[in-house]
């Protein structure tokens, strides 16, 4: 994945699901970084990016975004990418220190 193809995924999920506050996670996040010719052929070898709408408790949004333009979509076989939308929940609680969970 190229850097403007990650950008194409940011501006069409955040069309979709009328949200700009968009995290980019996982491998292609560093993309956010580095253009890709600084990175080594690997670093962007995988054609998904994985992305969380930081407000979006009940899939809703990573459920619009999947279904407009993810796996099968024409926007995927358009641009040979897309998007995981995943969730960004966090604990209500997090583990004491010393405490393996």
């Amino acid at each position: 994945m190229r850097r403007q193809d990650l950008a194409h995924i940011l501006r069409a999920a955040r069309d979709i699901a009328g949200d700009a506050r968009v995290l980019v996670i996982g491998s292609q996040s560093i993309l956010g970084t580095y253009d890709e010719d600084d990175l080594p052929a690997l670093a962007t070898a995988s054609i998904e990016a994985d992305i969380a709408f930081l407000d979006d408790p009940d899939r809703t949004k990573a459920d619009a975004v999947e279904g407009s333009i993810g796996e099968l979509s024409s926007f995927t076989r358009s641009t040979a990418c897309m998007p995981r939308a995943c969730t960004s929940r966090r604990p209500s609680t997090y583990p004491q220190a010393g405490v393996t969970v």
